[in-house]
């Protein structure tokens, strides 16, 4: 695959494939808001570790995000709310795609300005995980160089 392929951002086919979770980390510096954005693995007849793979990268460059072993650049507003529901302007023309429902703190936080962390691995973690599992994909993805981040926030309604 071509490094110009990682130019047009995914369909909403794959989108629709990949899943996301939304928290808040509190430390002594402020809340941190997050967004993780990994993909279970290959479930569909024509899917392979490979074209999964090619498909999140190809989502973080439409993001624009960087690498997670340096800082992370900021996005520009990518985050949509509306009428209590969010998604992320992934930078395809026609579609968003759609995170699961934040709880209400999130939401607040972030609908009030606060700043995102969208941090996607590439490499496919299992759906059932629990958060050992979670952590150890995470830290063994960046020592591998398939962390990719940046940070964004709500757009702002005229």
């Amino acid at each position: 695959m071509t490094a110009s392929s990682l130019d047009v951002p995914p369909g909403p086919g794959f989108v629709a494939t990949v899943a996301a979770a939304t928290g808040i980390r509190h430390t002594p510096e402020g809340d941190l808001v997050q967004l993780l954005i990994t993909h279970p693995g290959p479930r569909r007849a024509d899917e392979t570790t490979e074209t999964v793979e090619h498909g999140m990268r190809r989502l973080a460059t439409a993001l624009r995000l960087g690498p997670g072993d340096q800082e992370p650049p900021v996005i520009g507003p990518r985050i949509v709310i509306r009428m209590g529901r969010v998604a992320l302007d992934y930078g395809h023309d026609e579609y968003v795609m759609t995170i699961p429902p934040p709880s209400q703190d999130w939401l607040a936080v972030v609908a009030h300005g606060a700043l995102v962390r969208v941090c996607l691995v590439t490499a496919p973690l299992a759906l059932g995980a629990g958060g050992a599992e979670h952590d150890a994909h995470l830290r063994a993805s960046l020592a591998a160089g398939q962390v990719m981040w940046g940070t964004t926030y709500a757009r702002r309604r005229l």
